[in-house]
């Protein structure tokens, strides 16, 4: 297996949700790990000569020990500077707050479980490991060339959603899958009961790849590069080419919860499936004209007039 037999390197950010309880005592953990240079960066501009250093030593696989947020950031810098010859294999541990995208494709468990399955891992590389192939979002906003890099983000009530569990779940110690479903749960009864705070539209322009796909008063909008988003949801039935996966649901949809239960269970009705007010697509490239928020991984992004999505390249994530 590619990288299976090169160096690792680990890079950790302290201040992500799990590794602030436990930093010391999982930082010399990874620090015993056989063959691996373990960084610990504590500014996302910290990043950039880890990686170099990672390259000019010959790792082939890269191991991040971080929240989305942080995780994305670091295989955006991976993807933008191409500091690799060959682009390494991807592990990702459990240890920010949500963990969206370590659930899909990183190593299973709390991060403590996480973080000793991947040493024992390390120690017997015989050991079985499945390797997952996933894109990241390339995301520019209005003129401003500079990109973010994530692969999960959302718009309307998915932003009043997060906004609502920083302030009423993550502040209160709940993380994790548990935190998202609360988080989801108490979303969509803000909608049915139509509390303004999770009903306000986002008026959003769509266009996929390169086609006009209309304008409408939007409830939900969900694009993600991921199979499985929080506490095992699909939310996803759009067919066709392209790693981008769209899902969006305008204001006043009717039989909203029946259908939307059906829809993040993997089930979409008929109704849903039916088009007009409820939509799924697959793309490569999404472009959306809005004034207004996004959430990319867990952080608020701030659109003036237009935000431009594209796929990345692929990228090998190791799931010991």
């Amino acid at each position: 297996m590619r990288g299976a037999g090169a160096g690792i390197g680990i890079i950790s950010n302290p201040a992500s949700g799990h590794n602030r309880d436990h930093f010391p005592t999982l930082r010399r953990e990874l620090d015993r790990c056989p063959g691996a240079l373990h960084r610990v960066t504590e500014r996302a501009a910290d990043v950039p000569a880890v990686l170099r250093e990672f390259a000019d030593a010959g790792v082939g696989l890269l191991v991040i020990n971080g929240g989305d947020g942080p995780a994305s950031n670091i295989l955006g810098q991976l993807l933008e500077h191409e500091p690799f010859a060959r682009q390494p294999l991807v592990t990702l541990l459990p240890a920010g707050t949500a963990n969206m995208n370590a659930g899909d494709v990183g190593v299973r468990g709390s991060l403590r479980r996480a973080v000793g399955r991947f040493r024992r891992w390390a120690e017997d590389r015989s050991r079985p490991a499945e390797r997952l192939v996933r894109h990241l979002m390339r995301v520019t906003l209005d003129d401003d060339a500079t990109p973010f890099y994530g692969m999960f983000l959302g718009a309307g009530a998915v932003v009043h959603g997060t906004e609502y569990a920083h302030r009423e779940i993550h502040a209160r110690g709940l993380r994790d899958d548990f935190s998202l479903f609360l988080g989801t749960l108490r979303t969509a009864w803000g909608v049915v009961r139509g509390e303004e705070a999770f009903t306000a539209p986002t008026r959003l322009g769509l266009s996929l790849d390169g086609h006009a796909a209309g304008a409408a008063d939007t409830l939900i909008l969900a694009v993600s590069t991921l199979d499985r988003l929080a506490f095992g949801m699909r939310p996803f039935w759009g067919t066709g080419a392209g790693p981008l996966r769209v899902t969006l649901i305008e204001q006043h949809a009717p039989r909203f919860l029946p259908t939307f239960l059906s829809i993040i269970a993997g089930r979409p009705s008929r109704r849903a499936r039916a088009g007009g007010d409820y939509r799924s697509h697959n793309a490569r490239e999404l472009e959306l004209a809005l004034a207004g928020e996004l959430n990319l991984d867990g952080e608020l992004l701030t659109v003036a007039q237009r935000a431009r999505l594209t796929a990345s390249p692929p990228l090998v994530f190791l799931r010991p």
